[in-house]
Parts: structure tokens; sequence; C-alpha cells
């Protein structure tokens, strides 16, 4: 009789020895913001001065054709933390307003294994900080998923210590004080004091910012900084100026504590602004958050990994973000059968230049999906498809699928095929489809 996937995994972690990682064990934290657009950092052509998340793109690689897993904020984290895609685990949607996130059925679903549960056995922690978004219900909480966590559960938060929405929680424990610091500085300060109580140990820390999500809330130590904006342009420059400086506090504190020369750092997105509600901006890119276009998925992503990104590096190579769970685990030392339940790939070669094989790149949300293969990009919704060629037009202004119908036949058949290896969705937003008309097509949109 074999054992389900979790007692193999809590019996794995029994029997490893209690000590024993080696000296040279890498560590991984991961800076993950929330909404924010390809367009506003200071790396991407922004004007929001960002200088320490900058440096990060100094000291090691920026990749200009990254992509989070999903377009919103709940699949997205899921594939994030299984490294697998969002759809593969049922997860096709945001879990919505508190009343319906607390059912049971709205979140990660527990048979989906994290990163978390795939270190453990291998003598690593895993920390999370700050937003989780994938579930409310007994049984679909952060520890329940193998994290040390110190947040909150919903969708956002306010930022401003008023006392008017919920206290954090510190693992399973809700905090007996509501949070008495701007809640941007108070992850980073949770996340100094998790990196110095577990220097000593191989973790894969990810800070889940909230920033710059809605509620647009800034302290005047942040709005002080930007006197020639007003309303919410200077409200959004202010937490994104805060979120740099929470990033900056986390990489002095790697340094403070001796852990830089041996830790991947890699900051992004979850995905892009979202432009209906939000002085953010994606560039030159299509759209933004909740559509399948690139301003909704492209994210920027930066990479400093001391003896692997060449400092200064811009890497083209499309990636995901579930690239950067493929790369703890495997740098972790997890098996190669571990490694190939996973749907990204190791980031190293590419970090050392080497070319990657030409791959798919797959998501889904709700009735809308999408493929990326070369610079070829298909998006389908119900009876509507729209191709583009990213090469040449990145903004995807011109759309190709009745000038190229071999193509976009092509990669409809293989998005069809793929998306027939995906359960039916755990829950879905039906009630919220919204249909839409981009360059003279209906997209349906589903929150």
């Amino acid at each position: 009789m074999s054992l389900p996937p979790r007692l193999l995994l809590l019996a794995a972690l029994l029997a490893a020895p209690a000590a024993a990682q080696a000296e040279e064990h890498t560590n991984v934290v991961i800076l993950l913001a929330d909404d924010l657009g390809y367009g506003d950092l200071g790396c991407y052509g922004g004007s929001i001065p960002t200088p320490r998340i900058d440096s990060l793109a100094r000291d090691g690689a920026l990749f200009t054709q990254a992509y989070a897993p999903a377009p919103v904020c709940t699949p997205s984290r899921a594939g994030l933390y299984t490294g697998r895609y969002p759809a593969r685990v049922g997860v096709q949607a945001n879990t919505g307003v508190n009343k319906l996130a607390r059912k049971r059925d709205r979140g990660l679903p527990p048979e989906a294994v994290t990163y978390a549960e795939r270190l453990a056995p291998l003598g690593y922690r895993a920390g999370l900080i700050g937003k989780w978004h994938l579930g409310l219900a007994e049984g679909l909480e952060p520890e329940d998923q193998g994290f040390d966590f110190f947040g909150f559960l919903g969708a956002s938060h306010v930022y401003l210590p008023d006392g008017t929405d919920a206290k954090m929680r510190r693992n399973e424990v809700l905090e007996a004080e509501h949070e008495q610091e701007y809640l941007t500085d108070a992850f980073a300060r949770e996340a100094e004091a998790y990196l110095a109580r577990h220097k000593d140990e191989p973790f894969v820390l990810t800070l889940s910012f909230s920033a710059p999500h809605n509620p647009f809330q800034a302290t005047p130590r942040y709005l002080e900084r930007f006197p020639a904006l007003s309303g919410e342009a200077q409200v959004y420059a202010a937490m994104v100026s805060a979120l740099d400086d929470a990033v900056g506090r986390i990489l002095d504190a790697l340094e403070r504590e001796g852990l830089a020369g041996r830790t991947l750092v890699v900051f992004a997105s979850d995905n892009g602004a979202p432009l209906d509600e939000s002085p953010g901006s994606n560039g030159e890119l299509f759209q933004g958050k909740g559509v399948l276009f690139e301003g909704g998925i492209r994210v920027p992503m930066l990479v400093r990994w001391p003896g692997h990104a060449t400092p200064g590096a811009r890497i083209a190579t499309p990636v995901t973000l579930l690239d950067v769970t493929a790369t703890a685990l495997k740098q972790a030392g997890a098996s190669p059968e571990a490694l190939a339940e996973l749907d990204g790939h190791d980031l190293a070669p590419i970090l050392a230049g080497q070319a990657p094989a030409e791959r798919a790149l797959f998501f889904q949300l709700g009735p809308a999906a999408a493929i990326r293969k070369g610079d070829w990009k298909l998006i389908a919704s119900k009876q509507s498809r729209w191709l583009f060629d990213l090469a040449t037009d990145p903004g995807e202004r011109v759309d190709l699928a009745d000038g190229k119908p071999d193509v976009a036949e092509a990669l409809a058949q293989e998005l069809a095929a793929w998306s027939a290896t995906c359960p039916e969705p755990v829950w879905t937003n039906e009630k919220n489809l919204t249909p839409v008309r981009f360059l003279g097509k209906t997209y349906f949109v589903e929150y």
C-alpha cells in the first residue's frame, strides 16, 4: 500500500539528518511585488527612482522577456509556489472577495505540492512573509503548505497602522496587536529578522510584498520624495519608493549576515499593472492585469547570483517565474524525479549564456488561454484568436491571425493539446465574466 505524497514528504523529513548541510549551500530570496508594471522601475525605463532594485540589474541580470504564470494574483502565486502552471493544479481565478474566498474549495488545493514541502526533506526552511491570497479556509493556509509565515491571508491589506483591517499572523497565531509600522516597512523588518534567525541554515525566503497593490496609501516620509506629483500618482510613486527601500534593507541584511555571496536573489512582479485602477505603467506593452496580452503577464525580473549571473547582463530569452522555482529546487538538491514534475527550467544555463532549447510557454485564465513559442504568441478566448510576432511587435498592435492562418492553427492545436492535460478548475468566477473588445475581437475577462 503506497503512502499519500504528504506522508512520504513527512517521512523523508524525519529521516533526513538533522545537521548536515554543506557550507556551500545556496540560499534563495524571492522578492515579489504585487501589481508592479513592466514600465514602473527605473531599470526598465520608468520615471520612479528605484536605485536599490536597479542595483540588482547592475550586479546581476535583467530579463526583458520574463513572464508571470498568470495575469492575476492567486494563480500567479499558485504557479510560483508549486513550480507548475497554475491551470495544472486547478487554479485559474482569484479567490474572490472574502465571503467567497472563505469557501473550502477556494485556494491552493491541499494535494498540490509546494516548493516548501519539497525543500523540507532536503534540510531547507521555507519562509513566506507578506501576502498569501491562496485560501482562507482551514487547511488552505501557508502553514498547511509547509511555510513559516508572517503576513495576511487575503487579497489586500491597509498599509497605514490604523487598526481597521485584519491583524497580521505569525504562523498559526494571530498577532495580539495591530501592526504599528507602515506595512511595506513591517514586511522588511520581518524579513531582516528571518535572515538573522536562519543565517546558519539553508533557506528559501519569499518576501511577498503587497505593494503597490491598492489601497493606495503612503506615509509622509515617502510622499515627501515626490513634491511635483499629486493625487494617486504621488501616492503610487511613494509606494514604489517604499518598496525600493525595503528591497535595499534585505540586500543590506544579506551583506550584514554574511549571506550575500551564496544567495540567489530574484526580484519580480506577480503580474502587470492594472491600468483601469492604478497609475502604474506597463511601458509599451498592450493592456495590463487580468488579460493575457503582454501587459498582463510580461513582468520585470532581476536576478543577482554571484558566480552565475553576469553583472549588467540583459537577457532576452523568454523565461517564467516557474523557472525560479525549478532553479531553487535544483540548487537545493531535489531529485531528477522531483524536478521532472515541475513546469519550469533551471535558470543557471541561461545565466551562463547558453542558448536553451526552444520551448512553448502556456497560460490559462478562465475562458482565455495563450501560448508563446519562439517569437510567435497566440491568444484564444472562446471564438476569438489573436496572433502576434513579438520580435517585430512587442506591443501587440498588429494582429496577424487572419494573415498567418497556418501559424495560428498550429499554435492553437498545440495550446489545445496542452489545455487537455489540465484538470477542470477547482473554482471559477464565471459570474464576473466580462466581454471586452481588443483589436476588433471579443475577449472574455474572468478574474
